[in-house]
């Protein structure tokens, strides 16, 4: 009989439980509660995207408010996860992933819920208090219910840097550029969602887009991530083209280098002009915004294509002055269309592979 009852009252006691999350779960979707817990992270993540310096926040600011702070806090949710991979010991990583993770999946359930005190415990140098971790992860969750953005994108981006804490060196460029999908895709993707586009689904141009702002990204970093033990270029691609790893350390583009180089910038250049076509399924505030990043992205891109000779040496960087020309232009008088140069024109990414390059 006590038997019975036990069962009946947690029988009960979880029923009135779920009630309770689909309640609070409804009042999240109200504009008021939105704002009221935008207003809380904020702050934090507004702080955490300065302390960053990313070349994504004058593009932001071509926003109106509330749109540029849901993207700053989508970009503080990345940085934070990103900088869980890059500035902790591989065990800590791991742990401290493993619960934010576990936050992030209650708050996504119901941005409302205060989180269990276990998933506080962590606390990596990159943010201030146990609570900013906790704000943190309700903005997050709050834009991600506002906007409608599909949460997978946003876990997505976890995937990524769990790839990044346990690296495994890409065997093929299938590898590699699904690492590209979660860790810049799947972000370009949520962001998509907070600016507007054409149509019910997501461009896939907004996809090619990802992956050639992080092909950019590797080949910029190259000595960099060869410093922590990581090569992102595909190993039948280094196998092809003859070319040794030692050589990113020694400083030395070697003619095998210059040829295997000269591969990753055709193959990101056809990302690029396709990744164009997003423009045009995008809200004119969108446009203004993407059209910044990518003309950034690309100068970059073509910044460090012209110096392969330097990229074993230094970071390459645009300068000032380049950066300042390229906000004036999508700020004041923003062009109807994206300008690509060298005659690019729009056209899908082919399959390539070392022995068709």
């Amino acid at each position: 009989m006590d038997k019975t009852r036990s069962d009946d009252a947690k029988l009960v006691g979880r029923i009135v439980a779920e009630n309770r999350d689909k309640q609070i779960g409804s009042a999240c979707d109200d504009d008021a509660v939105y704002r009221a817990i935008i207003a809380e992270s904020y702050p934090v993540c507004h702080a955490i995207c300065r302390k960053a310096r990313s070349s994504f926040l004058p593009a932001i600011r071509l926003l109106g408010r509330e749109q540029a702070q849901a993207m700053e806090i989508i970009y503080a949710y990345c940085r934070f996860t990103d900088d869980l991979a890059d500035e902790l010991p591989a065990a800590e990583a791991r742990r401290y992933l493993q619960s934010w993770k576990s936050m992030i999946d209650r708050q996504l359930g119901c941005p409302f819920l205060s989180s269990p005190a276990l998933d506080l415990i962590f606390l990596p140098g990159v943010v201030t208090a146990p609570r900013d971790v906790l704000v943190l992860a309700s903005g997050v969750a709050a834009v991600v219910r506002h906007y409608g953005i599909p949460p997978k994108y946003i876990l997505d981006v976890i995937e990524g840097v769990r790839q990044d804490i346990d690296f495994r060196p890409p065997k093929n460029f299938a590898e590699l550029e699904q690492y590209c999908a979660r860790v810049a895709s799947a972000v370009g993707v949520a962001c998509l969602y907070i600016w507007g586009f054409k149509g019910r689904e997501v461009p896939s141009q907004a996809h090619d887009c990802g992956v050639a702002f992080q092909l950019t990204n590797i080949l910029r970093d190259l000595r960099e991530d060869a410093e922590r033990g990581r090569i992102y270029i595909p190993s039948d691609e280094l196998s092809s083209f003859g070319c040794e790893k030692d050589a990113i350390l020694e400083g030395m583009v070697t003619p095998a280098w210059r040829d295997l180089l000269d591969f990753q910038f055709e193959r990101t250049e056809r990302f690029y002009r396709s990744a164009s076509d997003l423009f045009e399924f995008l809200s004119d505030q969108g446009r203004k915004v993407f059209g910044l990043m990518f003309s950034t992205y690309y100068a970059l891109f073509q910044k460090v294509r012209r110096n392969k000779h330097r990229l074993f040496q230094q970071k390459l960087k645009l300068p000032r002055w380049q950066k300042i020309w390229l906000l004036a232009r999508w700020s004041l008088a923003p062009p109807r269309s994206l300008p690509l140069v060298d005659g690019a024109t729009n056209s899908q990414p082919p399959a390539i592979s070392p022995t068709t390059g």
